[in-house]
């Protein structure tokens, strides 16, 4: 007897779980969809291999509670936890049952997450990376919660969220440095500034700046600054908010009101683009050809440089910071793996193809 005539439909080379089947898997992992993916792929390869079939027959059909139990059993699963694999397996060794690591943080590293996840799956075919963004922060807090095993982040990880992980898993946080990215200033094509310095970059975009139009600037073009920006659980915001609006009296100063804060990246380009009056930051990997990005100087007069791969490797550029992955605790089995795999130089050539700095 087949377990797919009643939990399992095997449609076009693929497995499908049905609705009940689906709902009990999310309910053994509190409602988590994410986890469904992985189960419908193990139970393809189970079927293509005819172990669904070697299941001992029951007088009748097969319940989808046994399922999820046989499932989870299939996958590695130590009850209703994380694969085996992607905690590490008994002694810190690999496993070559179907794993899923789950990576979540930043909107910046979303499109190198996959990337990664992507390249890697053709390494290890049996190691499935679910990679999403959300942002830098609701990765830091997925860390805490024990809901991802790695997070992306684009900005360091903050004193009050490391000790915040240590004391919910207790574990110390684990850093680990994968690139570097220059934050670029995007402006729209038919603007004729070209350059700009942090110091009026600070004005425009700080609480109580000073600067709030174009002919500010250059007095030949003109009308008032469109800005966008990133959410504030965005690495991305907290890196220009801290570098780029910096201190007054000693204190951090927010950005000012009537900024469009957008939840991506390529969002913030994308509007530049069809947006004439329009400045926005993001990274230097998300430039299109319909905007251009300008060259920052430290302060007005100095030289500018254009965002680059050796000047953010060196520090040149002002506003270049690092990409990073951290951990809860010293990673083990396949979660080890597969970042010792991305700081390889196959790893980081990955990092160069989607537009930023590689470690070397």
């Amino acid at each position: 007897m087949k377990l797919e005539l009643n939990s399992v439909r095997f449609m076009n080379g693929k497995s499908q779980l049905n609705r009940s089947t689906r709902l009990g898997v999310k309910a053994c992992f509190k409602g988590d969809a994410s986890i469904l993916p992985a189960f419908e792929r193990a139970a393809t390869s189970l079927t293509r291999s005819g172990r669904l079939e070697a299941c001992p027959t029951l007088a009748n059909p097969i319940s989808n509670h046994f399922l999820v139990a046989f499932l989870i059993a299939a996958l590695g699963f130590a009850g209703c936890g994380r694969q085996e694999s992607a905690a590490g397996a008994a002694g810190g060794t690999t496993s070559q049952r179907p794993v899923e690591i789950r990576v979540k943080g930043s909107d910046t590293m979303v499109q190198l997450a996959t990337a990664w996840a992507e390249a890697y799956r053709k390494v290890k075919p049996n190691v499935f990376v679910n990679a999403s963004g959300g942002g830098t922060g609701t990765g830091f807090a997925a860390l805490q919660n024990n809901t991802t095993d790695i997070c992306d982040a684009s900005r360091d990880i903050k004193p009050e969220e490391a000790e915040k992980t240590k004391s919910v898993t207790g574990k110390e946080v684990k850093e680990f440095v994968v690139g570097y990215d220059a934050l670029a200033v995007y402006a729209h094509p038919s603007n004729p500034i070209k350059e700009i310095s942090v110091e009026e970059l600070r004005e425009i975009w700080a609480e109580g700046g000073t600067i709030g139009t174009w002919e500010q600037l250059n007095p030949a073009f003109q009308g008032k600054i469109v800005l966008f920006g990133r959410q504030n659980n965005s690495g991305t915001y907290d890196y220009f908010r801290e570098h780029v609006c910096g201190k007054k009296d000693g204190k951090q100063r927010e950005f000012r009101g009537g900024i469009s804060e957008l939840n991506g990246s390529a969002e913030v380009v994308e509007n530049v683009a069809k947006t004439p009056l329009g400045l926005g930051y993001s990274g230097m990997g998300y430039k299109t050809p319909t905007v251009n990005w300008l060259k920052v100087s430290g302060k007005k007069g100095e030289p500018a440089v254009e965002p680059g791969v050796d000047v953010a490797r060196s520090g040149k550029y002002p506003i270049a910071r690092k990409l990073y992955l951290y951990t809860a605790g010293e990673p083990a089995g396949e979660v080890k793996a597969y970042i010792d795999w991305i700081l390889s130089p196959e790893g980081q050539k990955i990092v160069e193809k989607e537009g930023f700095v590689p470690l070397n």
